[in-house]
């Protein structure tokens, strides 16, 4: 007998458990037919209705049990069990609360849910929604700066006594604004990320455009995973675009800066500048990878929602 494992309503990994167990969590609605499943022998995690088919038995020719799912309930039942309504299935127990939903939401047409797929969301309006975030804290990251820039400000208007107290008064002022504008800001960017993900299923950028962020079954991320999303996105990302690209840019003007002391000259350092700026924008280019990535990704994943273990997708 297999030995599953699957995800809860967290995006968590349970298991293993056996075939009736499976099963009787599904019944019990702890499974449902979008949450992932692995056994030995698949290749990866796949929903739990592409796999459900043989637990509900066999039909009269020895062919698994033919299944669908309930528009109402999203759960798997026997197709012969349930009761169409249009291109959609409705389990028996679950007939009078569909129709009650429909007659509240005016709804008429509804699709078939065995059929539904995750639409995920492509790669140049996901830069649109980035953009539109990055516009959306200007202002929240003024205001974190905002105690360095009046300082600043008064340190210029004030610029009296000699310039060794201006500068020892001041610059120890500014180096504590400017770190506590600092920490303030990162602590806006976590909140941010992590509430509005965890609350709203996206960013306002994301929001905007009729996007938001997902488990790979399509169920509403934990704070926790919000969180992981955020830490795989902005630290480890930045770290792998930004420091390559600053190595490669600090080594060629090295070299150049070598260059020209041993016999090159003045023209041979302008030269060398001019490549390290193009080796710095080629390396940048190239480990934005990270985020690239997306474009030819079926499921449109950048690096952190493949360690985060999340889709964007649209509404």
């Amino acid at each position: 007998m297999a030995k599953w494992f699957y995800t809860d309503s967290s995006a968590t990994q349970q298991g293993p458990v056996d075939d009736s167990t499976l099963l009787r969590l599904h019944n019990e609605g702890a499974v449902d037919a979008g949450s992932l499943v692995w056994r030995e022998g698949l290749d990866e995690w796949v929903p739990f209705v592409a796999e459900a088919g043989p637990l509900f038995g066999e039909n009269g020719d020895g062919a698994p049990v033919e299944i669908g799912i309930c528009a109402y309930s999203g759960r798997v039942y026997p197709a012969s069990e349930m009761v169409p309504y249009g291109e959609a299935l409705v389990g028996v127990g679950h007939k009078q609360a569909f129709v009650q939903r429909l007659m509240e939401s005016g709804a008429v047409a509804v699709g078939d849910a065995t059929e539904s797929r995750l639409a995920y969301v492509g790669f140049w309006w996901r830069c649109l929604s980035s953009l539109l975030d990055y516009l959306i804290k200007l202002v929240p990251s003024w205001l974190c700066m905002a105690p360095f820039y009046l300082l600043s400000f008064a340190g210029g208007v004030a610029a009296t006594g000699t310039p060794d107290e201006i500068i020892g008064g001041w610059s120890a002022l500014m180096m504590v604004a400017y770190g506590f504008g600092l920490v303030a800001m990162l602590a806006f960017g976590v909140f941010y990320e992590t509430w509005m993900v965890g609350k709203y299923q996206g960013t306002l950028g994301k929001l905007i455009i009729g996007a938001k962020v997902v488990n790979p079954d399509g169920s509403r991320l934990s704070y926790r995973r919000a969180f992981v999303r955020w830490m795989a996105k902005k630290p480890l990302n930045y770290v792998i675009v930004w420091i390559p690209a600053t190595i490669g840019f600090g080594i060629m003007v090295v070299i150049m800066g070598v260059a020209a002391r041993e016999g090159g000259g003045s023209s041979v350092f302008a030269l060398g500048l001019a490549s390290a700026f193009f080796v710095y924008a080629g390396l940048l280019a190239l480990c934005s990878g990270v985020y690239w990535m997306a474009a030819f990704d079926s499921e449109k994943r950048t690096l952190h929602d493949r360690l985060a273990g999340t889709r964007v997708v649209w509404k």
